[in-house]
């Protein structure tokens, strides 16, 4: 199978990776392409949020962002376990 990127793919592969931007109450970078955020947790902790999955108890923020890559690549890999072979019955329940 041969992919390529479209405009939008493009972007986010010229984009600065994993350079973090903004305050001590958010902050935002690309990982794959995608936004990943470290917020405040409202209990003076910091949250990671990826793609629909978010982890957290960080103590500062500088802790929560070098624990970026790692989050990262455990989302990634556990929408990886999503993806079903196209012949496989459906799975429901």
């Amino acid at each position: 199978m041969k992919i390529q990127l479209d405009g939008g793919g493009k972007l986010f592969k010229d984009a600065p990776k994993q350079k973090w931007n903004g305050d001590n109450l958010l902050q935002t970078s690309l990982f794959a392409g995608h936004r990943m955020m470290a917020i405040t947790d409202d209990m003076g902790g910091y949250d990671l949020n990826y793609l629909g999955y978010g982890t957290g108890a960080f103590k500062t923020m500088d802790e929560a962002k070098a624990a970026g890559p790692e989050f990262a690549k455990t989302v990634l890999n556990e929408l990886l376990s999503l993806i079903q072979p196209t012949n496989a019955p459906e799975v429901t329940g």
